[in-house]
């Protein structure tokens, strides 16, 4: 299945097009999440070690992730390889023949180590969007609030649209496990707006952090004349327009690397 997802508290039209929809159904869970840095998703649920592995990210961001193992405490010791093999842990020399939940924690993720054990209660609000099966969650991640939308199909298409009609096409995909580290570590939330112009596009990021305070990480724009000969002609020439949506791709490649969370684009 493909899968979309977006953290943040406040999902500007989205809260008002599920407050229209009718929930199918109402989840409570407490997970404990392994976060890496590489971003694996590795998490304990009901009692099990439970091993996702992104297989494919698709041309518009969606990700694909794949179920490898689900196995039971105590862990024996060639299910617990796999599960330092997804966090890129190195062996230990000897492995136990098998590990309880809490040796595994002790060892492999004690505070201040190279793998953060993360307490995540989630209370999940199942929807159905445009045929995808999608979700309004409210999540407390070692005790940081946060909220996350997700929609999910074996259809690709069919999410994007999905996501459009709930008004998020602006705002990038972000899993799990990107999107729980984010809030632990306090990262400074980050927004990116693009302003077409007649003879210039305009692009700023700004920086929201903790203490609500703004700053600027970006502020340029870049002269692409899309109104040149409009006067004269009546229309848009073509070359205006692909110095134009080039232009607008370069941007939307920048936010992506400054990890931005939506992009809001605007034409004056």
């Amino acid at each position: 299945r493909w899968e979309w997802r977006a953290f943040g508290q406040r999902f500007g039209s989205a809260g008002a097009a599920f407050a229209a929809l009718t929930p199918s159904g109402v989840q409570a869970s407490v997970e404990l999440y392994l976060l890496s840095g590489a971003g694996d998703n590795v998490k304990v649920r009901d009692a099990l070690m439970d091993i996702k592995v992104l297989r494919e990210v698709n041309a518009d961001g969606l990700e694909q992730w794949t179920p490898v193992m689900k196995a039971g405490f105590p862990l024996p010791a060639a299910e617990a390889t796999k599960v330092l093999e997804a966090l890129g842990l190195p062996l230990p020399t000897p492995v136990r023949a098998s590990y309880t939940l809490d040796e595994f924690i002790g060892q492999f993720a004690a505070p201040g180590g190279a793998i953060r054990a993360v307490k995540v209660h989630k209370r999940r609000t199942r929807y159905t969007v445009g045929g995808c099966t999608s979700e309004f969650s409210e999540v407390v991640a070692n005790g940081k609030p946060t909220r996350t939308i997700a929609v999910e199909s074996e259809d690709a298409a069919g999410v994007m649209r999905a996501v459009r009609e709930l008004g998020l096409g602006g705002y990038a995909n972000t899993s799990y496990p990107r999107g729980l580290a984010a809030l632990i570590d306090d990262a400074p939330v980050r927004y990116a707006v693009i302003d077409a112009g007649t003879n210039s596009i305009k692009f700023h990021i700004g920086e929201h952090d903790v203490g609500g305070k703004w700053r600027t990480v970006v502020d340029r724009a870049e002269l692409t004349r899309l109104g040149e000969g409009l006067a004269q002609q009546g229309v848009i020439s073509d070359a205006a327009l692909q110095r134009t949506a080039a232009a607008i791709a370069g941007m939307v490649d920048e936010a992506d690397r400054h990890g931005v969370r939506a992009i809001a684009a605007v034409g004056t």
